[in-house]
């Protein structure tokens, strides 16, 4: 069999409030080309279908054309659910679908029945589901502590009897799970499916615990990358963070037989992503970032003081800029309290021209301080009329 591992669309989600639908439908689209190019008989998506329990209807929309033309490119599809995704909703009409050849599965209850295929070889593919498994909820139910690990050993344990009971040992074996191995790099537009129920590192789920699988496909975290040789995160399809710039977003190639060959599929982004950090001169002058011109641009400004009309100067060079951030360097002087600064104030004038000096980090302009210097001075004579 030629099998497809993908996780994460992370369908409905935008990127600092910048639609992406464009951009994942994009990636599905390739998705679909490769099924036809590659002969592909299984997609994999190992969960976060969607961005949230209750995704939006263009969401909804996409993904449902997603499995037709998936399933129309001639591919049975798998989908497990993820943190992000309701079990309820992401396997409504699951029962229904499967006989399309289309397998949601969301519930606990299906981890010990595995979709089971016929390979060209004439061995047998089984698919071992989990969904994502929230310890606070299933803890109890399984008779384990309430952590990852204790949650994935109970699975672990089930699934090895499974494979006993129903002599499935000379099968070839593919687990599907959502979870934070061990060991994986992260990144900042991942949740912290630890956060509030556990501590330290026990969200986190050794490798080795998936012994006896022959592949296990990850999802969860956005960066493709492999744990063993038999355990991989195949990483979102897109990015969304800047702190996924340097990543080579894909998909992991998976071909049974004789010996599992694992490769990657790389996925053309609709836009790149570029990091800059510089002053403001070469920022707008150099042909060094005329690259990141059509990118969806993180641009830092290192300069002492702040430059006039920033933003708006390198909004016209970089259109995509979608975070600009002020990090003063280099010679700026030592910065007093805001307190201090307005007790050696002797005027009104100057006490305006150090808050703006203060807020901004960078003095009035001369015309800013003749408009500044009018203000004050009609606020004066208004004061006066009153007193009259």
């Amino acid at each position: 069999m030629r099998i497809l591992h993908t996780s994460d669309w992370h369908l409905g989600r935008s990127f600092h409030n910048t639609d992406m639908l464009a951009a994942q439908q994009h990636a599905i689209d390739f998705i679909v080309e490769q099924i036809t190019q590659r002969t592909i008989d299984l997609v994999l998506i190992s969960g976060d279908v969607y961005d949230r329990a209750l995704p939006p209807v263009d969401a909804v929309r996409m993904f449902d054309q997603a499995l037709v033309d998936m399933h129309a490119a001639g591919a049975h599809v798998v989908v497990t659910s993820g943190n992000h995704d309701s079990a309820i909703r992401l396997g409504f009409m699951s029962r229904m679908m499967r006989d399309a050849g289309v397998y949601i599965r969301t519930m606990p209850d299906t981890i010990v029945d595995p979709i089971i295929f016929d390979d060209d070889g004439g061995g047998q593919v089984c698919i071992w589901t989990v969904p994502y498994l929230e310890p606070r909820l299933h803890a109890a139910e399984f008779g384990v502590e309430a952590n990852h690990v204790g949650i994935i050993q109970y699975v672990m344990d089930q699934v090895q009897a499974t494979i006993t009971e129903r002599g499935l040992e000379h099968a070839t074996h593919i687990m599907m799970a959502h979870l934070f191995a061990a060991g994986a790099a992260g990144s900042e537009s991942e949740r912290n499916i630890g956060e509030g129920t556990e501590v330290g590192t026990l969200g986190q789920v050794p490798a080795d615990l998936f012994t006896g699988m022959d592949y296990v496909a990850l999802g969860h975290l956005h960066g493709r990358q492999t744990m063993t040789d038999t355990v991989r995160y195949s990483g979102s399809p897109v990015a969304y963070s800047f702190s996924e710039h340097l990543h080579r977003k894909g998909m992991w190639l998976v071909e049974t037989g004789p010996e599992l060959v694992v490769s990657e599929v790389d996925i053309p982004q609709l836009k790149p992503l570029a990091v800059l950090k510089d002053h403001l001169a070469p920022l707008l002058e150099s042909a060094d970032y005329a690259w990141a011109e059509d990118a969806w641009c993180q641009i830092t400004v290192t300069d002492p003081k702040r430059p006039p009309q920033a933003f708006r100067r390198l909004k016209h060079r970089f259109p995509g800029m979608l975070n600009f951030i002020l990090a003063p360097t280099g010679t700026a002087e030592t910065q007093t309290t805001y307190s201090d600064r307005i007790a050696k104030a002797q005027t009104d004038m100057e006490l305006v021209l150090d808050f703006v000096d203060h807020v901004r980090n960078r003095p009035a302009s001369q015309n800013e301080e003749r408009w500044l210097q009018d203000a004050l001075n009609h606020v004066n004579r208004v004061k006066e009329q009153d007193v009259q």
